[in-house]
């Protein structure tokens, strides 16, 4: 299987026409993009790259199960989640 790299997924962003200033609203799935060098945290990076800092980033971060340890949320919700929230500078689901 080909590694997909950050460049990759910016040039694909830019083609679905997404850039500078947008708001987005993001759900994936890591394994949907095959593997990517750097994982979910390159993928994060892309998002952040082609929005610049006036665009935003929303991604879900509810729960439909009562409260779960963190390893079994991750199971649940996914490593985007996990990223984002465990992130030292983001205090929220949203950038931007």
């Amino acid at each position: 299987m080909m590694i997909v790299t950050k460049s990759q997924i910016i040039a694909g962003l830019r083609d679905l026409g997404i850039k500078e200033e947008m708001e987005l609203e993001v759900h994936s799935s890591l394994s949907s993009f095959g593997i990517v060098d750097g994982g979910a945290k390159t993928v994060i990076d892309a998002l952040k790259e082609v929005l610049g800092q006036n665009g935003s980033i929303f991604m879900p971060a509810l729960r439909l199960s009562p409260e779960l340890p963190l390893s079994e949320t991750d199971k649940k919700l996914g490593i985007f989640r996990k990223i984002k929230v465990l992130s030292p500078d983001n205090t929220r689901s949203a950038m931007g």
